[in-house]
């Protein structure tokens, strides 16, 4: 039975492991290089990830210890290891398995993305003995004339001589349902456990070329491609009755209202100053006051407005000074002259992207 799960997806049978820690927001996205075999259509990298790039989560990494500190800000359980293809960076990217192990233990539950086509023995060998514990294989499916397909095919069938979780994961493609039950059919006659199912979704990169190919998105507030989410679902019916592969279709809002927020939530606690306010959606909500001269404005609020010094906070790096919400609304109201005050909520995240901003 094809069943809804509570975060707005679909499955066949029980979610891989990996999924399970990824929608309660409980795994790290460790992105080890930009640099891939393929080039595919809807790849959705912007291009400042296309290169030979680390980032666990949004923040750049420049050494293992800026991973590490990630994962404890969020609370992680375990990692997904994306790209490009980890593969094209392998000895980086069991450095990084392996100092995720050390750090966290073996219950650190850490799964790989991969084309294959770099999946020799020789290769899935060293990332087995890391401590790699599942494996999923996006081959070139919708191109399978390709010689790197016939490739891709072939590696796949290596990852059986070793003992970890092993399946698939592709787009759901509107009018490629034949090649997505042929891949079904292949894992599920090797032994796979599952095939997981994305809805296709649009970029700022794939928006021209895939609406110069006819995709159509559902909706103007939507990034998921007209079709994408009934393909999935005829593929999860006819999986349920002709493998006996667990299968879960992704859903674009599964990865917005659920994934994201969930995780945004285990940072927030962890990263919030004391005068900011966590919200339900996992941003951090305060005031902030911008004025020319951040010295001259902190003296003024200190020693004229007597705000105590602990509910300030000078950002030198976004020229502002932080404080927290009822206090600008306060300042607000009783300072005139060229002094701006706004309400603003951001991410947790490294990046701390502002999502809001209101004047007061």
């Amino acid at each position: 039975m094809v069943w809804e799960t509570s975060y707005f997806s679909y499955a066949v049978r029980e979610l891989p492991k990996g999924c399970q820690l990824c929608v309660k927001g409980e795994k790290l996205v460790l992105f080890t290089t930009g640099v891939c075999p393929r080039n595919c259509f809807y790849c959705p990298l912007s291009p400042w990830r296309r290169g030979d790039v680390v980032y666990a989560n949004e923040r750049p990494v420049k050494r293992i210890d800026d991973v590490i500190e990630e994962a404890m800000i969020q609370e992680a359980k375990g990692a997904g290891v994306t790209g490009g293809d980890p593969l094209a960076r392998l000895d980086r990217t069991v450095e990084y398995i392996r100092a995720l192990k050390e750090n966290f233990g073996e219950d650190f539950h850490i799964h790989l993305y991969t084309t294959g086509a770099l999946a020799t023995k020789k290769n899935l060998e060293k990332l087995y003995d890391a401590g790699l514990d599942e494996i999923r294989f996006h081959p070139d499916l919708f191109n399978p004339n390709s010689k790197l397909f016939k490739v891709e095919i072939e590696n796949i069938k290596n990852a059986f001589d070793f003992d970890w979780d092993i399946g698939g994961e592709i787009p759901s493609i509107p009018g490629q349902f034949e090649k997505m039950k042929w891949y079904a059919e292949f894992l599920d006659g090797l032994g796979a456990k599952f095939l997981n199912v994305n809805e296709l979704e649009f970029s700022e990169v794939t928006l021209k070329t895939m609406l110069d190919m006819g995709y159509q998105p559902v909706s103007d507030e939507s990034s998921a491609i007209k079709g994408s989410l009934e393909l999935g679902l005829k593929l999860l019916e006819w999986g349920e009755e002709n493998t006996s592969l667990s299968y879960h279709l992704c859903t674009a809002k599964l990865k917005d209202a659920v994934q994201l927020r969930n995780r945004l939530r285990k940072m927030a606690k962890n990263v919030a100053k004391p005068y900011m306010e966590v919200t339900e959606d996992g941003t951090l909500r305060f005031g902030i006051a911008e004025y020319d001269d951040l010295n001259e404005l902190y003296e003024f609020l200190v020693e004229e407005a007597e705000v105590p010094e602990e509910w300030l906070y000078i950002n030198r790096e976004k020229s502002r000074i932080e404080m927290p919400e009822e206090v600008a609304v306060e300042l607000a109201e009783a300072i005139e002259g060229d002094v701006r005050f706004f309400i603003v909520e951001e991410y947790p995240t490294w990046d701390r992207l502002e999502v809001e901003r209101t004047p007061l």
